[in-house]
């Protein structure tokens, strides 16, 4: 899954992503509250994996983008560029300076 790009991923995104397939899983907990701001509720958690749950059909833009940054963060530069998203913005420039907790201030 690492190896697939952006325009793939969008074209063709997986519905689950097992745990270890997560890139940083590490900050997956601080990323996944992100996503529920910018799309709510798009995101379940099992077990062992997430599941990509959009409200919409088909789903729209953002949702498929946070979907993506969730699990594959290493694309945050590549959907930076092409979301028109204003809080994605954000939240993908504080992810790539470490500052997640300036969304936060931003957010509130």
């Amino acid at each position: 899954m690492n190896n697939v790009t952006l325009k793939e991923l969008i074209k063709k995104y997986p519905s689950e992503i097992l745990f270890d397939e997560i890139v940083d899983f590490g900050s997956f907990d601080e990323r996944l509250p992100i996503v529920d701001c910018i799309v709510a509720n798009t995101i379940g958690v099992t077990e062992r994996s997430i599941e990509f749950i959009p409200d919409n059909n088909p789903p729209s833009k953002d949702e498929i983008l946070c979907w993506i940054w969730a699990f594959r963060p290493d694309l945050s530069i590549e959907i930076l560029e092409i979301t028109e998203n204003e809080n994605m913005k954000f939240a993908l420039s504080y992810y790539l300076n470490d500052t997640m907790d300036k969304f936060w201030d931003y957010i509130s």
